[in-house]
């Protein structure tokens, strides 16, 4: 099967598509022959991939944190195509701080847009792909729909100013097993993929980790020391990450549900 007709027919919603690894993901889902769903808070990102993607996807204004935003976005994508195939749980906030002067507003909306999301996503999306499969001729022996929730390797290790992130990291790892095990009769597969650190805008909310004075850590020197701990010397892009979620979006992973798929140059190997 040729690259361009691996995902041909399916459906794909793309959550924090308007830039990074979202974007990117888009991008080779499109390519492989999806019909791609651009969801994102920041509609101008969201357009913008639309744009490079052509044709003509499906743009959602979505926010992540809201149930009637998950539920408007599945009535849209059910009178568009009638049916979703897949779902890449992408949006995501990084915020650090020093763990003895983290706000607890930190942790909080981390765990709002990292970890709620992916669980009201999961429980949106599951019956209208339940819906596809019955539509499709039941689970039974087919590849099914796919999940796919974006963690990180910072859900794994630990970092320096990144508590509040790793915990909300590793919950998305939790919550990705648990629901690969429920569903693993039903045709929908549940994978995690945690990337390393990738050179990607993060957005508003990011703010660089703090030196031993309480400064922020400048960029360029973050980036230097960060590409230095890695193996492959350095940083991921997101093109690093978007082929393996396209690989788990396709009907070649059938067989692969509940794992989690590093991304990281070696960073965690050691």
């Amino acid at each position: 099967m040729s690259a361009a007709a691996q995902l041909s027919g399916k459906v794909a919603w793309v959550t924090g598509a308007g830039s990074g690894i979202g974007r990117a993901t888009a991008q080779a889902l499109a390519a492989a022959g999806a019909e791609v769903v651009i969801g994102d808070i920041d509609s101008k990102g969201a357009r913008e991939t639309a744009a490079l993607i052509g044709g003509d996807p499906l743009v959602l204004d979505h926010n992540v944190t809201s149930p009637e935003s998950w539920e408007a976005g599945a009535k849209a994508i059910t009178e568009r195509f009638g049916r979703l195939d897949v779902l890449v749980n992408n949006a995501g906030v990084m915020m650090t701080a020093p763990f003895a002067q983290a706000p607890l507003d930190h942790l909080r909306r981390q765990y709002s847009i990292n970890v709620e999301s992916v669980f009201i996503g999961m429980q949106t999306a599951f019956p209208l792909m339940q819906e596809t499969i019955l539509k499709d001729g039941g689970a039974k022996g087919a590849a099914g729909a796919s999940i796919i929730n974006i963690s990180s390797v910072y859900g794994m290790v630990a970092g320096a100013a990144f508590a509040a992130y790793s915990a909300s990291k590793g919950a998305v790892r939790a919550l990705s097993r648990a629901a690969a095990l429920e569903w693993a009769k039903t045709g929908v597969r549940v994978n995690c993929v945690l990337p390393g650190p990738v050179q990607t805008n993060l957005g508003a909310d990011w703010a660089p980790p703090l030196d031993e004075h309480g400064k922020p850590i400048p960029p360029e020197v973050l980036l230097e020391a960060w590409s230095a701990m890695i193996p492959m010397g350095r940083l991921g892009q997101a093109m690093d990450v978007a082929p393996l979620v396209a690989f788990l979006a396709s009907d070649e992973s059938r067989f692969i549900t509940g794992a989690e798929h590093v991304v990281d140059g070696g960073y965690t190997a050691g």
